[in-house]
């Protein structure tokens, strides 16, 4: 008997629930080996290894975008935070777990929203440039601009920070209960002494694991898929080598020694995946701040999403939860029922990464989907 480690909380087909049955001891999740990924398939073919998407909610090829200006008015807004979906209970169990920092004016826990990204708007155009993206509206304007700032702009993200950190604390709350199952399971196995009662003991132990290895995988997922957009701004390794840290910092943050230690990894994690720059870029201030949560897509010079866009929404519909893919929960749309995005490229050149694409386990296109289709 052993304990789970990080390979095998992977590696369940979505949605995580089938654990292998075996026995294991009730000892927490252990980080043994890095994960190492095998090469991108080629142009024109679909990774059959990535989960598919699930039907829930609107989907990214069947919906109208559109980047408004100032005039724009919200008809639909997306807007949650850490705490949605959490009752107070949970949020006290979650204080609890990660603790409270900062200081009174501007305090830091996993209930309020954490901004980790670089402010440098260079940063930005730097990380598109060696990525092979093609520059929005505003990155394109810093170049031209002696402050290295675009006027009226912000840093954007794809998949909101909200729905990040929403999903991280949930998942941090599975992974606890999944802990009582398994210590439960392996206590009443200790003292069991029939055939049935040894069978619900095991029965609980591996349910518990299962959550476990649930809440790490689901950070997981989203942590590859942001990392992924990297390629050429990072090399391969680099990319890897974060990726195994994210994995890494995921089990740290919820099952670590102490709060200071739980909350360092928790806010790492979200700072290499969500607030990178895989999932960030220059666009509009007034449409970023319209838009809130809602999965804000980036569009290509003709207003369609660019294949990031399309990875990034494949990564969510794919790892994120069920109530966060709701009609109400993904786009945000203005009065006339046009879902809004806060980006625009200048030129119609691709989405092509430049880099050598030793792993990426990023979703093809929609385009490449459909020719295996």
């Amino acid at each position: 008997m052993h304990p789970l480690d990080a390979s095998e909380a992977l590696n369940f087909s979505h949605p995580l629930r089938d654990l292998p049955q075996r026995q294991a001891h009730p000892a927490r999740i252990v980080w043994r080996t890095p994960m190492t990924c095998p090469p991108h398939p080629p142009d024109g073919h679909v990774d059959e290894r990535l989960p598919k998407m699930r039907g829930i909610g609107p989907k990214l090829n069947q919906t109208k975008f559109k980047v408004g200006n100032n005039s724009t008015k919200v008809g639909e807004q997306v807007k949650y935070g850490p705490t949605a979906d959490l009752s107070a209970k949970q949020q006290q169990k979650l204080t609890d777990h990660y603790g409270e920092h900062g200081t009174v004016k501007t305090p830091q826990n996993s209930l309020n929203r954490l901004t980790q990204y670089s402010d440098s708007h260079t940063t930005y155009t730097k990380a598109a440039t060696a990525s092979g993206r093609p520059l929005t509206e505003q990155e394109a304007l810093v170049a031209g601009s002696a402050k290295n700032k675009a006027p009226a702009s912000s840093i954007n993200h794809v998949i909101a920070s909200g729905t990040g950190q929403n999903v991280l604390n949930h998942e941090t709350l599975q992974f606890q209960q999944g802990v009582k199952n398994t210590n439960a399971g392996a206590q009443k196995l200790s003292t069991a002494t029939t055939d049935a009662e040894k069978a619900a003991a095991q029965q609980q132990m591996r349910k518990g694991l299962a959550q476990q290895a649930a809440g790490v995988g689901r950070m997981q997922g989203y942590s590859r898929a942001t990392l992924a957009e990297r390629q050429g701004e990072l090399t391969p390794a680099q990319v890897q080598a974060k990726r195994d840290g994210a994995l890494q910092n995921t089990l740290t943050a919820m099952q670590g020694p102490d709060q200071a230690t739980r909350f360092g990894a928790y806010k790492d994690v979200l700072k290499d995946t969500f607030d990178a720059p895989g999932n960030l870029r220059l666009g509009n201030r007034t449409q970023n701040t319209k838009i809130s949560t809602g999965f804000d897509t980036p569009l290509d010079a003709n207003g369609k999403p660019t294949e990031r866009a399309e990875r990034l929404f494949h990564a969510h519909q794919t790892f994120g939860p069920d109530r966060l893919l709701t009609e109400d929960r993904l786009f945000t749309k203005d009065d006339k029922g046009e879902a809004m995005s806060s980006s625009k490229e200048t030129a119609k050149t691709g989405d092509k990464r430049k880099a050598d694409a030793a792993d990426t386990d990023a979703a093809p296109s929609s385009s490449k989907r459909r020719k295996k289709l």
